[in-house]
């Protein structure tokens, strides 16, 4: 990414559906809003966070001051009630929706409310009408496996997000299914470093969203395998070297946790990797 980029929205990231593509110039002082029900103690701002590794990113573009207007925990009918006020008041050039799975308990099988659909229309209505990008995320559960009861009740309600962004013609962000194709070489297997590559997933995307051209998003991807403090465990380390250490507790038949504590104390691995 070149300083004061003109990057085009192509959001060409969609799997399986279509979009009209738009154009979005972001440089430094430009705001990017993202309305989301997932708690950023989580999944924004560790280490290998998708917010920091965006932030960074794109101050490397030029774009030095962090351009994030967050809300975040709420369910849709909370992100309608604070939009006009917390989010359009502050005229982002766009803003990524990311309904989560606030709205509805993952555990119980109702069908879709139609509250949750009308919120998500009336958002992308008030954003359209002030000149504001809206951009749709579907939501990705602990995997995509509709064995699984719980990502059946996810599917349905992605379903009802793919199905407005088709019916408004906006862009999607179809992260469930991007996370199905790259599980085919990245093994999504419950753990520490699963849940960091998902965060480095999902930053690439969004970097796409904004125009990063593949070979770029690549090189990002690759570099971030080797952020510092990724795995929140005592101590922090890299995904590489956690699967690094991973393998190696495998082969001693050991759990990873004291096998990575006791490596680490006898100084094989930094703990700063």
């Amino acid at each position: 990414m070149t300083k004061k980029t003109t990057v085009v929205l192509a959001l060409a990231l969609v799997i399986g559906a279509g979009f009209a593509q738009g154009e979005l110039s972001i440089k430094d002082g430009d705001q990017i809003a993202v309305l989301s029900g997932q708690d950023f103690e989580i999944w924004g701002w560790s280490p290998s966070g998708y917010m920091r590794l965006l932030t960074d990113e794109l101050a490397k573009a030029g774009v030095k001051k962090a351009p994030w207007i967050v809300l975040h925990g709420q369910k849709t009918d909370q992100m309608l009630a604070h939009l006009d006020s917390e989010v359009i008041a502050k005229k982002p050039v766009c803003a990524l929706i990311i309904p989560g799975t606030r709205d509805y308990n993952v555990f119980e099988h109702p069908p879709v409310d139609s509250s949750f659909t009308k919120n998500l229309e009336a958002i992308v209505t008030k954003l359209q009408e002030a000149h504001i990008k809206p951009v749709l995320v579907t939501s990705y559960s602990w995997n995509s496996d509709l064995a699984n009861p719980v990502n059946q009740h996810v599917a349905e309600h992605n379903e009802a997000i793919r199905s407005l962004a088709h019916a408004q013609n906006i862009p999607l962000i179809d992260f469930v299914k991007i996370v199905d194709v790259e599980n085919k070489a990245v093994p999504f297997d419950g753990s520490l470093a699963a849940k960091a590559v998902v965060n480095q997933m999902f930053a690439g995307e969004v970097l796409r969203s904004l125009g990063e051209s593949e070979q770029e998003i690549a090189a990002c991807r690759k570099a971030w395998l080797d952020t510092p403090g990724a795995i929140q465990l005592p101590p922090s380390v890299s995904v590489n070297t956690y699967e690094k250490l991973k393998a190696g507790a495998k082969a001693a038949g050991v759990d990873v946790g004291p096998y990575m504590a006791d490596v680490l104390r006898k100084g094989l691995s930094s703990p700063n990797n």
